[in-house]
């Protein structure tokens, strides 16, 4: 009986999903697909709100532009983003790159901003809105208008 070759030690599991990735000849279209996600820094943040991949297709990289003279203004750029884009991706991913009119969806913003920590109202400016809400009948409508001024002081930007 013909004795099975000793198993070598462990290998690292990123180095073994490459080596299958690449079997399957799906390496390359990895890094296809990371076009998606590099051409905001590539292009600029102008550009990319402009004009965004749709396509690539042996190495024909499709591109939709929002508008004509966007189009016109791109065409002398190809090269350079086309250069931009392969030295970020870590080879000739793109060799060609094709401007179409399409529509080019919004960005989508990750998350708002920040708002500052409402400041502690002084007992001059709760005064004013005590003075300014006891003119107002009802009850409820006058909670109402004075919890507005206490947010809306609290979040004023004049000190």
């Amino acid at each position: 009986m013909a004795r099975r070759p000793r198993m070598p030690f462990p290998r690292p599991l990123p180095g073994l999903i490459q080596e299958c990735l690449h079997g399957l000849g799906l390496a390359e279209r990895l890094r296809e697909a990371e076009i998606w996600r590099v051409w905001p820094d590539v292009v600029g943040a102008t550009v990319a709100a402009r004009a965004q991949p749709l396509r690539i297709i042996n190495g024909t990289l499709t591109v939709a532009v929002s508008s004509a003279p966007w189009i016109q203004e791109l065409r002398f750029m190809t090269g350079m983003m086309k250069e931009k884009l392969n030295n970020r991706l870590g080879g000739e991913v793109v060799r060609e790159i094709v401007l179409k009119a399409g529509k080019v969806q919004k960005a989508v913003v990750d998350e708002e901003p920040e708002m500052p920590p409402p400041k502690p109202l002084t007992v001059a400016q709760l005064a004013l809105i005590e003075e300014q809400s006891s003119a107002i009948a009802d009850p409820e409508a006058r909670q109402v208008f004075a919890e507005l001024m206490k947010a809306s002081l609290a979040h004023s930007t004049r000190s």
